[in-house]
């Protein structure tokens, strides 16, 4: 009796995957389509249809230029006190947020090497292809494909570029010194890195991040090109990730089997797992499973994720990304991720306005209080907010779901456009590239122009 339910069990569980599978990449098609249509110049009726409201236009251009012509206060912004709407259905931005917004995707795309690499080999991940991958991502979300739009031209160079990182061992490259140096230094063959994308002249040391965010961005364009090296080439990245997780279910900084992974590392490849499978490319349901096994092994008691299964504290940036790592796994309602937004909820950081209020320390199950912290103290903030981000807003379905969203942008989203510099963009002590785009993908997420961020 207990094998019969055990294998309808099963059945069950195969079934639901499938459905969800299928739902998910025909929202891919609908989504990629109904863009291709409107980037032709053709799509009025398709830039109502992304509009949240009749005053958000499709293209971000349109409300700068319409707005350029009224009467601006000298006054600088107070983003807390803008007239926002965060209501999960009708979701728009400030005129002020548009524009700022706006301004960013070109200061952004006025950054873009002609190669389509962001930053200099002399910069900390400079001409790193994940970086331009991240690039690329934002410039998805505003609206454009390659080779169609306002950002077409950026995206065709940054597909260029990403496709010529991806690491072909027979072609043999081997024989370049960059190439030769990093096979050295890592102990491996030109055969174990075949489908490896990445610049080895980079400065960073951690290969496998840029490889993910790379292998994202090709796989989401997937059905808007006719490109069949890019489908090849996420095909031999994604090869790459099957040989090289670990016998946890883990990613680390290199690819290769290493005893000990990390969750941030983890949490990148898997994004990139699912955006390629949901675009038709094959992936194993046991890589799937195993990575997401791995992610839920770093949980904490206080509902946070610590950075590697080996103890450690709990952090907002990693548990919003190990959150959506569930998600990718069809973990939508599961505890591990009911405590995990608890969690996030409780160590939201400080807003200096809007009343933003703690919930009830009862509705916890964890005794111990959990400080909030200003967001000049969080470890990679950008990073985390992206996550967030498409964490929340993928889980927005229900009332209470929608409300919890429309708490974290009420905080999140003027906490962000209040650091953005004079000149439009993020700054870290990373990559100013990568947390620009990391907070413009963050910021127009609801806005669903392309299918990573659908919900």
């Amino acid at each position: 009796m207990k094998i019969e339910r055990s294998e309808r069990d099963a059945r069950k569980n195969d079934a639901e995957v499938k459905r969800r599978q299928e739902v998910a990449l025909g929202r891919r098609r609908v989504v990629l389509g109904a863009l291709a249509f409107w980037a032709s110049g053709t799509g009025k009726r398709i830039a109502q249809i992304f509009a949240n409201d009749g005053t958000q236009l499709a293209d971000l251009k349109e409300v700068a230029n319409r707005n350029a012509k009224k009467k601006k206060s000298a006054e600088p912004v107070d983003w807390f006190r803008e007239d926002w709407n965060f209501d999960v259905e009708s979701f728009s931005l400030p005129a002020s947020a548009l524009e700022a917004v706006d301004a960013t995707l070109e200061a952004l795309a006025a950054r873009l090497n002609d190669d389509g690499s962001f930053g200099c080999a002399s910069e900390l991940f400079g001409r790193d292809p994940g970086v331009a991958g991240l690039c690329g991502l934002a410039f998805l979300g505003a609206g454009s494909l390659p080779g169609r739009g306002r950002f077409g031209r950026e995206l065709e160079k940054i597909t260029d570029y990403i496709s010529s990182r991806s690491f072909d061992a027979k072609t043999n490259r081997e024989t370049h010194d960059d190439v030769v140096n990093y096979l050295r230094k890592n102990e491996l063959s030109a055969e174990e890195i075949d489908g490896l994308i990445v610049d080895f002249r980079e400065k960073g040391g951690k290969s496998m991040y840029g490889h993910g965010f790379a292998t994202l961005f090709l796989a989401s364009i997937l059905g808007a090109t006719e490109r069949s090296e890019v489908r090849e080439r996420v095909r031999a990245a994604v090869e790459l990730l099957v040989r090289t997780q670990n016998a946890d279910g883990g990613w680390r900084y290199e690819p290769k089997r290493v005893p000990v992974a990390d969750v941030s590392v983890t949490v990148c490849q898997l994004s990139a797992l699912r955006a390629a499978r949901d675009a038709g490319v094959f992936v194993p349901n046991a890589t799937i499973e195993n990575a997401v096994g791995y992610v839920k092994k770093c949980q904490n008691a206080d509902g946070g994720f610590r950075y590697m299964t080996l103890d450690g504290p709990s952090g907002i940036a990693r548990t919003a990304a190990a959150i959506l790592a569930l998600q990718a796994g069809a973990e939508d309602d599961s505890e591990a991720v009911a405590r995990a937004f608890r969690y996030l909820e409780k160590a939201a950081p400080l807003a200096p306005a809007l009343n933003v209020k703690r919930l009830d320390k009862t509705s916890y199950d964890v005794i111990d209080e959990i400080p909030r912290l200003p967001t000049s103290r969080i470890e990679y903030y950008f990073y985390g907010e992206f996550y967030a981000a498409l964490a929340y807003w993928r889980s927005a379905r229900d009332t209470a779901s929608k409300e919890r969203w429309a708490r974290w942008a009420r905080r999140a989203y003027p906490n962000l456009l209040a650091r953005r510099g004079d000149d439009g963009l993020w700054r870290s002590n990373v990559s100013v590239d990568a947390e620009t785009a990391l907070v413009l993908c963050a910021l127009l997420v609801p806005f669903e122009r392309t299918p990573f961020f659908l919900r």
